[in-house]
């Protein structure tokens, strides 16, 4: 960064536009061509001046832009659109006066379009909403034209002075629109500009900065203005820092500032691009419940089920979890097969099954580790099938930063660390490079003792098992060979493809936390032992535990909400024979709704118990679960997530007492 070569020691120069080859910007610098008045401090008014490149540099003999333009009042900022054959610049609403008192604040600014007709620009235009009330300024136009930023005072804002936008509609500008408070604030914004990449840059005394007037940067997703970026220094400082255009990569660019006392014009190039509004990591998922939905009947005696799933794997049974190494296209077939022969005596279903990664920037690293440890970060990962990449970019949130496809860094000393990747592309036909970044947080710790995982006793993952083989949850307690016995009944689909729930699914999943509860504590040992003779295989080690043992947490939250909706639902608030629910359901399903739309992931078993004395009533209780199913799809959540079913049910031997028709809702994974 250095002070560009046409700003002088003595005058002023400022917020400066691109045009043609070289630079329109705003000084009051004296001319030649007429006498302008000054102002209480003695000092000229501004105009608009034109300085041409010369080589790689720029010029050091500004000009005026054009006689035909110049008033006896403040001149400028500027803008220009349609290749430069037009400008939009500000000035006062009246001009024609001979003499200007520099105390009258009733001559509001406007802004007025030209078109430059051979090498004469015609007279000004004043701009529709132009106002005797409020001033209108600082316009900045959109690449293609369609979009004019520029400041106001008008009534209706957030402060001082906002931003505000019009959008071009049949060659008419349409109705000014604030930015929103994501852009303005109590205080004052200002000199807007529209990068041709669509990236907003603005000042502001509003938003917390480095002192005076701060840079700051924001781009609209989705109809919205995101969080803004404070541009970092030394572009930002402690003076007045304003008026940055740029080009459409931020990779050079100019901006003003009062940091020697006068108003400057600088020039910038950046050497490590920033990175806005990332997108926080997600991890690929390769582990699936297959199922069928469809009812055959079978002869267990003389065949079974068997998923192929197309990777050399095959599993037994109706419904089967599977894991995949990683992304590609599987062909799957569920088959009957002939226990005598082995063979193949039906294929229930087959399909084609594409399994895909996330189109992200990928960040691979541990999730924790102790300082001055190096740490490996990989981006090798990245799926981004259509974007031509020219480099990586890391910030590791501790003010360093790197670049490349792999880099180490070790951190100084403990905190959890913001770790962005950024991906710029190649250029485009016009130049423009695309960006892309994701993050994810690092914890680092400075004593090893300090990572030691919490024992086992005190997580969430503990269990009393007892020796006579019974499972104990909470105050229930379930035992093997009764819950066993609980028999699952399919029901027709009604139309509605849903999936059907299969038995032992609670005691399945128990299962697999008591295995898990194994693996931790086998772990937990290695954990202790690698320690101090190998830190960094149990640091991998911790970080491994800590995100499964978060991730139980969160299902254990979950899975007791589950449980109180379950014991809150009563069956009579469904007329199932009638299709009708009662308004007594509607605040329970609507709790139920909110769990499945915030927690994406989740697959839900909408179950039903009876008991054998009610055993004529699986049809019943089936149209009761699809009502309820078919409650929660219209409101948005997808019908593969949710499994109906009925369960006949010997409440006596599992221990069960009163009413022997209940509802339950239940996790089936996430």
């Amino acid at each position: 960064m250095k002070q560009a070569p046409f700003s002088s020691e003595k005058d002023d120069e400022y917020s400066s536009a691109y045009y043609k080859e070289g630079l329109v910007f705003c000084s009051n610098r004296r001319t030649d061509l007429f006498v302008t008045f000054s102002t209480p401090e003695d000092k000229e008014l501004f105009n608009m001046f034109y300085v041409p490149i010369q080589g790689d540099s720029l010029g050091k003999a500004p000009a005026i832009l054009s006689v035909e333009l110049m008033t006896n009042f403040n001149d400028g900022p500027a803008c220009f659109g349609a290749n430069d054959s037009i400008i939009l610049f500000s000035r006062n609403n009246e001009v024609n006066s001979k003499k200007r008192d520099t105390k009258d604040d009733r001559n509001k600014l406007g802004i007025f379009t030209s078109h430059l007709i051979g090498t004469v620009w015609n007279e000004p235009k004043a701009f529709e909403y132009n106002s005797k009330n409020h001033h209108i300024t600082m316009p900045s136009l959109s690449k293609d034209g369609s979009q004019l930023f520029f400041v106001s005072d008008m009534s209706g804002g957030f402060g001082g002075l906002d931003i505000y936008m019009c959008e071009k509609v049949n060659n008419t500008w349409s109705k000014p629109i604030n930015l929103g408070n994501e852009i303005n604030t109590k205080g004052n914004e200002s000199f807007p500009f529209i990068s041709a990449s669509g990236e907003l840059f603005f000042a502001s005394n509003g938003h917390k900065g480095l002192g005076g007037l701060d840079i700051f940067s924001s781009i609209k997703k989705n109809g919205k203005w995101q969080k803004i970026l404070p541009i970092k220094a030394p572009i930002n400082s402690e003076f007045d820092d304003f008026g940055l255009i740029t080009d459409c990569n931020f990779e050079s660019g100019y901006f003003s500032s009062n940091r020697k006392g006068n108003d400057d014009i600088y020039e910038f190039r950046t050497k490590f691009p920033q990175f806005s509004n990332c997108d926080t990591l997600k991890e690929n998922q390769y582990c699936f419940l297959f199922y069928d939905e469809y009812y055959t009947p079978l002869d267990t005696l003389n065949t079974y089920y068997e998923w192929v799933f197309g990777d050399g794997m095959k599993i037994k049974g109706k419904e089967a979890e599977h894991c995949y190494e990683g992304p590609g296209n599987y062909e799957v077939e569920l088959n009957i097969i002939d226990k005598r022969t082995g063979e193949v005596f039906l294929q229930q279903t087959k399909y084609e099954f594409e399994l895909l990664d996330f189109e992200q920037a990928y960040i691979s690293c541990v999730d924790e580790s102790l300082s001055m440890h190096p740490i490996k970060f990989e981006a090798s990962k990245t799926n981004l099938p259509t974007v031509d990449i020219a480099n990586y970019y890391w910030d590791f949130g501790d003010g360093f930063l790197d670049e490349g496809i792999d880099v180490n860094h070790y951190y100084n000393r403990e905190g959890d660390y913001k770790v962005i990747l950024g991906i710029l592309s190649e250029k485009d036909s016009l130049g423009c490079r695309k960006k892309i970044c994701v993050e994810k947080t690092i914890t680092i710790n400075d004593n090893p003792t300090a990572l030691i995982p919490m024992n086992l006793e005190d997580s969430n993952l503990q269990r009393n098992i007892s020796s006579t083989g019974e499972s104990f949850i909470g105050q229930q307690q379930i035992n093997e060979t009764s819950f066993r016995k609980s028999k699952l009944v399919q029901l027709p689909s009604n139309g509605i493809s849903t999936m059907k729930a299969f038995s032992l699914v609670f005691f399945e999943s128990f299962e697999k936390e008591k295995q898990f509860a194994k693996e931790y504590e086998e772990m937990y040992e290695d954990f202790e032992h690698d320690l101090n003779s190998n830190p960094a295989k149990a640091l991998a080690l911790k970080s491994h535990l800590n995100s499964r043992r978060k991730s139980n947490a969160k299902m254990h939250l979950i899975e007791k909400e589950l449980q109180a909706l379950s014991s809150q639902f009563q069956c009579s608030y469904i007329e199932a024979e009638t299709q009708t629910m009662s308004d007594s359901a509607t605040p329970i399903l609507n709790r139920l709704l909110k769990i499945l739309l915030t927690n994406p992931l989740i697959e839900l078993k909408i179950g039903v118990h009876i008991s054998k004395a009610n055993s004529g009533n699986f049809d019943i209780a089936g149209k009761a679960t699809q009502l309820i199913a078919d409650y929660l799809v219209e409101r948005g959540v997808d019908t593969v997530r949710l499994r109906t079913a009925v369960y006949e049910t010997t409440f006596e031997e599992a221990g069960m007492k009163g009413d022997m028709n209940r509802l339950e809702f239940k996790v089936i994974k996430e």
